[in-house]
C-alpha cells in the first residue's frame, strides 16, 4: 500500500471511530471503552511529526472538554438563578404583582368592566374604589384585631371612624398588616368600609377581621363601587377574565371544516406526489438548487402580497402604529431625536426613525412619493423579507448537508404569522429582528470556525450595535452571544495580544454606534434603559387589564382553540399561541367588532388547529437541537446549537418575567421573540425532517402522505390568511 494512502486510511479510522488493526495497533493505536480508536504516539506508523500534533490536539481536546463542563454548570447555575429570581418576585418583592389566594383572607376585587384600554395615563391623582361589607361582632374583646393587606393605598373605616394606620404607604402590599380596632367595634352589628386609591392596577383587597367572635373576611358578599360608579357585586381576584368582544370571533374548528374540501385536494395532491418513484423524489431532495428555489418562491409570495394587500392597510393599523408615526413626526418637526419623557413612543432608539425618514427623502427626491405612505411600508416589509433570508442562512450553517431542512427553514419563516402580520404593520420589530437574527447567524459562523476572525468579530459587533440602536430588547440576545464568544476566544487564543484584539473587535463597533443613546440616557434620567412604563413625571404612569396575575393565567391553555381572537386576556399560553401563528390581538384594536378588513379571519382561525402539530414539531427539533448541544462530534457545532438554546431560552424567560412585574395583556406577545424567529424555523426543519425521516425508515407511505398534505395546507392557510 503507498505510504499516502496507508495514511489516509489511518486517518479515516481515527475520524470513523473503527476497531484498529494490526498495524495500528502495532504502532501504539488504542480502542476506548466507546469503540473510538485513538493514536498512540505515532511514531511506529511513519508519519512525521504525528506525536507532537496528536498530543496538542489530546491537550486541546481537554481544554474544550474543561471549558464544556464549566460552560453546562454555568448554564445550570443560570437556571437555578431564574428559579430564584421567580420565587422571590412572586413571593416576596412588591414588583412581583402576582396574587396568591389565602382561604383565611381571599383577595377580592369589583366586578368592573374588561376594556383593553390604558389606565391612568395623564393622570396623577389615583382613583378610589370602595369596598363595603357588614358583620356582627358577638364578643369583640380587647384582642380583637384587624389584619389586611391591598394593592393600592387602603384607608379603612369601622362604623364611619377611620382607623389609623401610621406607615401606610411604606408598607409591602403582598404583606398582612395589623390595625388595632378594639375600641372602634361594639358588640351586633358593625359596617366597615375600605378605600383603595391605586395607580398601578385595579384595587385589590384581603382582609380578615379575629377576636370577634366568628372570624370575618372578605369575599363574594361583600360589594364594592368604582370610582363614580353604581354599587356593584364583588369577586375574587381573578384575571382570567374573557375579553367581552371575542365571543364574536370566529370559532376554529367550525372554520377548519368549512375548507374541508381543500384539505381533501391537498390530501391528493400529496398522495399523487408520493407515487413519483423514489430515485426521482431523491433527486429533488439532492437538487443543489433546491433552498434557492424556496427562498425565490418566498420572495415572489411577499412581493404578490405586499403589492395586493399590504400597501393598502393604513399606516396607522398597528401596535403602536400611531406612536411610531407621531415620533416620526415629532423628530422631523423638531430637528432632532426626543428624550424618553416627550412622547409616548420616544423611549425608544431611533434608527428605525431614521431609516424611514431618508426612504422618505428618497422617494421624494425620485418623485415617487406616494400618498399611502408606501415609502415607510418598505422598511418593515424588506425587514419581515430579511427574516426569512436569516432563517435559510441559519439553517445552511447549522445543516450543510441537509438542502431539504434548508427548504423548510425557509418557507417555514415565510409564511411565520408574526413574521407576516409585523412585516405588514409600520413598526420597529421587524428591522429589529432582521438585524438581531443576523448577529446571531454571524455569531454561529464564528463558532463553527476554528479560529475567531477580527473582521467576523468586528461585523457581528456592528450589527449587534445597530439592532441595540432600533431596539434595546436584543440585549437579551447580545449578552449570551458575546458571552459565548468571549469564552472561544479565551479558549482558542492564548496570547493576550490576540484576546486583546478580539475582545476588541466584539465590544468596540457596537459601543460606537449606540453607546451615545444609552449615554444620553444616563445623562437625563440616571439610567442607560428607560421604558415607557417607568418614566420619571407623575402623569406618565399607566397600566391596562388584568393589572395583575395568579398562578392559573400560567396554568391554562385552550381558548386559542374556542375564541382564538384575545384569546391572550385568559392565559398567557393563549396569548403565546395566538400571536405567534395569527394576529391574535388584531393589529391592537380594541375588539373584534372594529378589527381591519385586510386578513381573511375565518383562514386564520382554521390555522390555529392547523398549527397544533407545529408547535409539536418547534418542540421536537427543540429537543433534538438540545441533543445536538450534547452530543454533537465537533465542538464548534456542540457550542453552536448550545448558543442557540440559551439565546432561546433567555429571550423566553425575559418574556415570561416581563409579565410578571408588567401584568398587562399585551405583554405576552410573540412579535418580543422574533428575533429568534430563525432559530424556531431551524427547530422546525429538524422537527419535521426527524418524523419524515422516521416513517420512511418504517415505510409508512401513507403517515408520509398525511405529512406533507398537512404541511401544504398549513403553508396555504397562512400564506392565504393575509392575502385577504
Amino acid at each position: 500500500m503507498p505510504r499516502t494512502q496507508g495514511i489516509a486510511c489511518a486517518r479515516d479510522r481515527l475520524e470513523l471511530g473503527g476497531d484498529p488493526g494490526p498495524a495500528q495497533a502495532a504502532a501504539g493505536w488504542r480502542e476506548d471503552r466507546t469503540g473510538r480508536v485513538y493514536p498512540g504516539d505515532g511514531v511506529a506508523l511513519g508519519i512525521p511529526g504525528t506525536g507532537t500534533g496528536l498530543k496538542q490536539e489530546a491537550r486541546t481536546e481537554r481544554v474544550q472538554s474543561r471549558f464544556e463542563v464549566l460552560a453546562w454548570s454555568g448554564a445550570g447555575m443560570l437556571v437555578l438563578l431564574a428559579i430564584a429570581l421567580v420565587l422571590h418576585t412572586v413571593l416576596l418583592s412588591p414588583s412581583g404583582i402576582i396574587v396568591l389566594q389565602d382561604q383565611r383572607a381571599p383577595w377580592i376585587m369589583v366586578d368592573g368592566p374588561i376594556t383593553a384600554q390604558l389606565q391612568q395615563w395623564g393622570r396623577v391623582d389615583a382613583p378610589v374604589t370602595r369596598f363595603f361589607a357588614s358583620f356582627d361582632a358577638a364578643d369583640p374583646g380587647p384582642r380583637a384585631r384587624l389584619i389586611l393587606r391591598s394593592f393600592g393605598d387602603a384607608r379603612v373605616f369601622l362604623n364611619d371612624t377611620m382607623v389609623p394606620e401610621p406607615d401606610r404607604e411604606a408598607a409591602n402590599w403582598k404583606r398582612f398588616r395589623e390595625l388595632e380596632v378594639a375600641h372602634l367595634l361594639r358588640r351586633g352589628g358593625n359596617a366597615i368600609r375600605v378605600e383603595v386609591a391605586n395607580r398601578h392596577g385595579p384595587a385589590l383587597l384581603s382582609l380578615r377581621l379575629e377576636g370577634i367572635g366568628t372570624p370575618f373576611a372578605t369575599g363574594p358578599h361583600w360589594i364594592g363601587a368604582l370610582e363614580g360608579g353604581a354599587m356593584r357585586r364583588t369577586l375574587l381576584a381573578t384575571d382570567a377574565r374573557r375579553y367581552p368582544d371575542s365571543y364574536a370571533s370566529e370559532h376554529p374548528l367550525e372554520e377548519l371544516a368549512s375548507i374541508a374540501l381543500a384539505l381533501a385536494v391537498l390530501l391528493l395532491l400529496a398522495a399523487l406526489a408520493f407515487l413519483v418513484p423514489p430515485e426521482q423524489r431523491d433527486s429533488l431532495a439532492r437538487w443543489p438548487a433546491l433552498p434557492r428555489a424556496a427562498l425565490l418562491v418566498s420572495i415572489l409570495a411577499w412581493i404578490a402580497l405586499l403589492l395586493a394587500n399590504f400597501r393598502g392597510i393604513d399606516l396607522v393599523t398597528g401596535f403602536d402604529a400611531i406612536n411610531h408615526l407621531e415620533y416620526l413626526e415629532l423628530m422631523r418637526r423638531d430637528g432632532r431625536i426626543p428624550l424618553a419623557a416627550e412622547h409616548w413612543s420616544a423611549y425608544q432608539p431611533p434608527l428605525f426613525y431614521l431609516a424611514s425618514a431618508a426612504l422618505e427623502e428618497l422617494a421624494a427626491w425620485l418623485g415617487r412619493a406616494e400618498p399611502d405612505g408606501f415609502a415607510l411600508k418598505l422598511l418593515p416589509f424588506l425587514a419581515g423579507l430579511g427574516n426569512v433570508w436569516v432563517a435559510g442562512a441559519l439553517a445552511r450553517r447549522l445543516l450543510p448537508e441537509d438542502r431539504v431542512a434548508w427548504a423548510h427553514a425557509t418557507l417555514f419563516a415565510a409564511v411565520l404569522p408574526v413574521n407576516l402580520y409585523t412585516a405588514a404593520y409600520y413598526s420597529n420589530e421587524g428591522l429589529h429582528a432582521f438585524l438581531a437574527g443576523s448577529a446571531l447567524v454571524v455569531g454561529v459562523g464564528i463558532l463553527l470556525e476554528e479560529e475567531v476572525s477580527p473582521s467576523r468579530a468586528a461585523l457581528l459587533s456592528l450589527l449587534l450595535g445597530l439592532a441595540l440602536l432600533t431596539k434595546f430588547t436584543v440585549l437579551l440576545l447580545a449578552g449570551p452571544l458575546l458571552l459565548v464568544l468571549g469564552v472561544k476566544v479565551l479558549k482558542r487564543h492564548a496570547r493576550p495580544g490576540a484576546v486583546l484584539v478580539r475582545g476588541a473587535a466584539l465590544l468596540l463597533p457596537a459601543l460606537a454606534v449606540s453607546g451615545w443613546f444609552y449615554a444620553r440616557n444616563l445623562a437625563e434620567f440616571g439610567r442607560p434603559l428607560v421604558g415607557n412604563w417607568d418614566l420619571p413625571s407623575p402623569d406618565r404612569i399607566w397600566w391596562s387589564a388584568p393589572g395583575f396575575h395568579t398562578p392559573q393565567y400560567y396554568l391554562r391553555f385552550g381558548e386559542v382553540l374556542v375564541r382564538p381572537f384575545y384569546s391572550g386576556f385568559v392565559s398567557f399560553w393563549d396569548s403565546i399561541y395566538s400571536t405567534l401563528w395569527g394576529d391574535g390581538f388584531v393589529a391592537g384594536r380594541a375588539g373584534v367588532r372594529v378589527r381591519h378588513l385586510a386578513w381573511n379571519y375565518q383562514l386564520m382561525a382554521a390555522g390555529y388547529v392547523l398549527a397544533l402539530p407545529a408547535t409539536a414539531l418547534l418542540g421536537l427539533g427543540f429537543l433534538r437541537s438540545a441533543l445536538a448541544a450534547l452530543r454533537e462530534r465537533e465542538a464548534e457545532r456542540r457550542a453552536a446549537f448550545g448558543l442557540l438554546l440559551l439565546v432561546c431560552a433567555t429571550m423566553g424567560f425575559a418574556l415570561f418575567y416581563v409579565t410578571l412585574v408588567l401584568p398587562y395583556h399585551g405583554q405576552a406577545r410573540a412579535s418580543y421573540l422574533l428575533a429568534i424567529a430563525p432559530a424556531l424555523a431551524l427547530f422546525f426543519a429538524l422537527g419535521f425532517t426527524s418524523v419524515d425521516r422516521w416513517l420512511a425508515r418504517r415505510g409508512w407511505t401513507a403517515g408520509r402522505v398525511f405529512l406533507f398534505a398537512w404541511w401544504g395546507a398549513l403553508l396555504g392557510v397562512f400564506y392565504l390568511s393575509f392575502a385577504g
